[in-house]
């Protein structure tokens, strides 16, 4: 391993308890039919702050209010290893859309009723965000 990457990922609520999902699809580079928050990667140079503002509005279109830190968790990859920061933030769900590629679903989902496929902390963090919104 070269490097420690990371990636920043808001998990969205709409102030009524449900989390946005996303399921990447065929242009995703890995992980086809998994679900997610979003996410993006930190670059050289930029903040926490302007990365996750940056990658709801590259990803989803939206908005993040009321910011809180959830957690961190690694992740490792075939060929690299990351270090994944959370976040929990509430976005008003009308502004919400596709805005990356790699997705082909989104949807509004309460935390007991995640059914699909999801990355290994998904869970985890979901339930943790709860408690703090």
């Amino acid at each position: 391993m070269s490097h420690l990457n990371v990636s920043v990922s808001p998990i969205c609520h709409d102030g009524a308890g449900r989390f946005l999902l996303a399921k990447r699809g065929g242009q995703a580079g890995d992980r086809h039919g998994s679900c997610e928050f979003g996410d993006g990667a930190l670059e050289p140079g930029e903040i926490l702050e302007t990365a996750l503002y940056c990658g709801a509005v590259e990803e989803f279109g939206v908005t993040l209010y009321d910011i809180k830190q959830v957690g961190l968790s690694e992740f490792n990859r075939p060929s690299s290893y990351w270090l994944g920061i959370f976040y929990v933030a509430r976005v008003n769900p009308e502004e919400v859309y596709i805005a990356e590629p790699v997705y082909d679903e989104i949807g509004w989902s309460l935390p007991v009723k995640f059914t699909e496929p999801m990355f290994e902390d998904a869970r985890q963090f979901a339930k943790k965000a709860l408690e703090l919104i």
